[in-house]
């Protein structure tokens, strides 16, 4: 009998279309798990692996070993609430809504967690939010409101009444949820890992958001954690007792004097101890005193960090996980452990602006490396959708880190800009760019002149001597404040200040409102040369705030000088704040239409 044989070609679609379906299930199956662990308040330098000889940290060393470590990895706003939004959502303040802290975050933009959800991930998110609203993008969320309780904190999940917080809702926005009983870092951590083991949908990828709050004070680790480092005498950093004298102007001076550890308010109490056992303790020796009590409280609480990170690590290896998870460990921002006599976040100076960033992917990226070149909060979104293979939206300002991290790039940029929005009595606006060898901050909400202060950071790494003033340093200063000026261009950032346009004299800004009147000037200045350089900036930030609302126009010129105004073309009036600092005119914050 004669076989019959089926022609092959109608097969070879089948199996090239199953082939097809097999390849793209399995790129899906390989979209990694995300675990981003984001502390609060963690200075670099207070990790081993960065050096640090008093703590040790196996648990965040494990993952730079296993992993890079980044040696300048910075924050674009130096306070918990804009730092995070800057992180979630791959933009400065400016573009995501939220500068000061304690400032409502608009859950409707996009962030990255949204993408992620949205392409098929699980995403859930335990620990602090301190960023007022709801949180969105989330399938689950067991998180603590503002600040958080060191201890038997209450959780809000995705089931309880959720009201924002705000200065006059805060004891009805605090209340409610569920209490969990023992140290805030702990249970938060056993939370997350009963998740993982306990109701995680194993067919999906997960991205979880691990928010210790340590060590953020209050300092009240464990009892177990009171005798770490009792007996020992931690080094001082050199600039512990710096008197700013012939470094800085009088007037941020004094301001800075306001910040040292000894005049903080959560240190009232321990200072009245040590005065009252030291009769007539010298200033210098009462600050000895109070560091050695505060930085032994400090790297109690990182060791608590450490400790929890430990125990995820720990779960993903005895689960299988690990080698399918892309771990991050990093901060809303660094901190002063006492340089300058600091104990705060908020200046641009190197230790509140450098936080911890860790990476971790076995199979992906190399171990023990070590990256140098600078890196930004706002590269953290980007860097997440790039591992889960997903496009990076056009509007986000950071970078994806894939390259670096998988050795095919040396860098993603050459600058970083920083922009710190909460002035008030004890600390002065701040707008700064700091490159890999040099930093210029500007403090446009002083009083009387403007001031500067540049730092030679490869000569001077612990910034003890402002370059500015110096009659030698004029060319530097001119190409450190250009590049600010093209830096702020390009991140868009709508602050105006005619000094940041035309550094060689001492420009001013008047500002003044008149209304009533169908072409109402605004405002107006006077610069006292060249004129056009920074007005040309100003008419094109005007446009993109206020497109075919204002127009810059030109007044009565003589000599060097030359007056201009802003011309409203429109019935409406540009309503000018009272709390305006004289060196910006239009910002999201100080204007309304």
């Amino acid at each position: 009998m004669k076989t019959m044989k089926h022609p092959a070609f109608p097969l070879r679609p089948l199996f090239a279309f199953a082939s097809l379906l097999f390849i793209f299930l399995s790129a899906q199956a390989k979209k990694p798990n995300i675990l981003l662990i984001f502390s609060d308040d963690h200075a670099k330098k207070a990790l081993s692996c960065y050096g640090n000889k008093d703590i040790q940290t196996p648990a965040l060393d494990r993952i730079a070993n296993e992993g890079m470590r980044f040696e300048h990895a910075l924050t674009p706003n130096s306070f918990c609430t804009p730092a995070r939004a800057a992180a979630l959502t791959g933009k400065y303040s400016h573009r995501n809504g939220v500068t000061h802290l304690n400032q409502r975050f608009d859950g409707s933009q996009q962030t990255f967690p949204k993408l992620l959800q949205k392409s098929g991930y699980e995403t859930t998110l335990f620990g602090k939010w301190h960023l007022l609203s709801r949180p969105t993008g989330f399938d689950y969320f067991c998180v603590q409101k503002m600040q958080g309780k060191p201890w038997d904190p209450n959780v809000f999940e995705p089931h309880h009444p959720w009201i924002d917080w705000s200065p006059k809702t805060q004891k009805e926005a605090l209340s409610g949820g569920r209490k969990i009983k023992g140290y805030n870092n702990k249970v938060i951590t056993t939370e997350a890992i009963q998740w993982l083991k306990e109701k995680r949908d194993s067919s999906k990828p997960f991205c979880l958001l691990l928010h210790p709050k340590p060590p953020h004070e209050p300092y009240a680790p464990p009892t177990h954690y009171e005798d770490f480092l009792q007996d020992v005498l931690i080094p001082e950093p050199a600039t512990l007792l710096d008197d700013y004298k012939g470094r800085t102007p009088e007037a941020i001076a004094d301001i800075m004097r306001s910040n040292r550890i000894i005049l903080k308010p959560v240190f009232k109490d321990m200072r009245k101890r040590i005065e009252k056992e030291n009769p007539g303790i010298s200033r210098n020796d009462l600050t000895r005193k109070m560091y050695q009590e505060y930085i032994k409280g400090y790297y109690r609480l990182v060791k608590s960090v450490d400790d929890q990170v430990a125990r995820v690590l720990d779960y993903l290896k005895e689960s299988g996980l690990e080698k399918d998870t892309l771990v991050i460990y990093t901060s809303d921002q660094g901190f002063s452990l006492g340089e300058h006599g600091f104990y705060n976040k908020q200046w641009m100076y190197e230790n509140p602006l450098h936080q911890p960033l860790l990476v971790r992917f076995p199979g992906k990226i190399k171990p023990k490396q070590v990256h140098q070149s600078m890196v930004n909060h706002v590269d953290l979104a980007p860097t997440l959708l790039d591992y889960a293979g997903l496009p990076i939206p056009s509007d986000m300002q950071g970078h994806s880190l894939r390259g670096i991290l998988e050795g095919r790039e040396q860098k993603v940029r050459d600058e970083s800009y920083y922009h710190f929005y909460q002035h008030g009595n004890t600390l002065p606006e701040m707008i700064g760019i700091r490159t890999e060898t040099h930093k210029l901050i500007h403090y446009p909400t002083m009083k009387g002149n403007y001031q500067w202060e540049l730092f030679d950071l490869v000569n001077d790494p612990e910034e003890m001597s402002n370059l500015y003033h110096q009659p030698k340093n004029i060319k530097l200063r001119e190409e450190m404040s250009e590049r600010l000026r093209q830096l702020i261009r390009k991140v868009g950032d709508p602050v105006v200040a005619p000094n940041l346009i035309n550094q060689s004299k001492n420009s001013r800004l008047i500002d003044r409102l008149q209304t009533g009147s169908k072409q109402a000037v605004v405002a107006y200045g006077t610069s006292l040369t060249k004129v056009g350089a920074w007005v040309d900036q100003l008419r094109e930030v005007l446009n993109q705030q206020f497109p075919g609302q204002v127009n810059l126009i030109n007044g009565a010129q003589g000599g060097a000088n030359s007056d201009w105004g802003v011309q409203n073309l429109q019935e409406k009036v540009l309503r000018h704040r009272p709390d305006c600092g004289p060196s910006l005119i239009f910002s999201p914050k100080r204007v309304t239409l």
